[in-house]
């Protein structure tokens, strides 16, 4: 039966073989662990597009629907709105307009919340008459606003602020005529109001002619966001970026701990025979 030679006293072994690097490659292992799912799969999330907060059924929703027939139709103020023609652009200030800015300027806010109802975002074009005159309530982020003035002044009314407003889905986007200024505002702020559908109008943007639903309304406020419990919801970027930092952190204190030379040795003991106590003191 064979043994194996001893090593001689100087040996130093190889440094796959080291106990140092044992653990860097654990530590190593686990850092990268963190950081590939901080990049691919908790970063990701944040960087979603926000899904719709405002979604029909619900105890306020409205489905519109096409009259059948024998029904009759429901007309809202007075019939104006009747005329009113989908696709016209924006700016048209016509009598159905002028109309509605001045029924708004004499109605009190809170007789429109009372009306207002959840819409559903596709509705607007597959039963835009239907929806003409409807108070909507609106949630969306708010992107930018200027002042307009409004021929003849209907109600006292001399400037409206149009209002673009993006969707939650961050795909399609709300034009709003406010009788009110909404106030400095960051791009992006959540707001939401109380408004009447007017129709789909038409305007030139960046990227060229855009129809997207047109709404009248007194006035916007700031929606608060809720705020998640959930612990992948409550790690922020800055969370992220720590929690990174803190492995690479430990992946080089252990590499620098592994490379370090190694101090001179202590000289062994003497290797004699053990004296006792009485025999020192004698």
């Amino acid at each position: 039966m064979s043994t194996k030679a001893p090593l001689p006293p100087d040996y130093q072994p190889p440094l796959w073989a080291t106990r140092e690097f044992r653990r860097l490659l654990i530590v190593g292992v686990m850092g990268a662990s963190v950081i590939g799912v901080l990049v691919f799969d908790i970063a990701p999330k944040f960087s979603q597009k926000p899904v719709k907060a405002v979604k029909a059924p619900g105890p306020d929703a409205y489905v519109p629907r096409a009259a059948g027939a024998g029904e009759v139709h429901s007309v809202k103020y007075e019939g104006v709105l009747e005329k009113v023609k989908d696709g016209s652009s924006i700016d048209d200030q016509d009598e159905s307009y002028q109309y509605l800015v001045r029924s708004l300027s004499r109605m009190d806010p809170a007789q429109l919340a009372k009306d207002a109802k959840a819409v559903d975002y596709s509705y607007y074009s597959k039963l835009s008459g239907e929806l003409r005159g409807q108070t909507a309530k609106v949630l969306a982020m708010f992107l930018q606003s200027n002042p307009i003035r409004v021929d003849g002044a209907p109600g006292g009314v001399n400037f409206i602020h149009r209002t673009y407003l993006m969707d939650l889905s961050g795909d399609e986007g709300y034009v709003v005529d406010l009788l009110e200024a909404p106030g400095e505002l960051e791009p992006r702020t959540l707001v939401g109001l109380d408004a009447v559908f007017l129709k789909l109008g038409t305007y030139e943007s960046k990227r060229g002619l855009v129809q997207a639903p047109l709404f009248v309304g007194k006035s916007l406020r700031v929606v608060k966001e809720r705020i998640s419990a959930s612990p992948v919801a409550a790690l922020s970027g800055g969370g992220m970026l720590a929690a990174g930092a803190v492995a690479m952190l430990l992946i080089l204190g252990l590499t620098t701990l592994m490379f370090r030379k190694p101090g001179p040795k202590r000289p062994a003991p003497p290797q004699g025979p053990s004296l006792s106590l009485e025999t020192l003191k004698t």
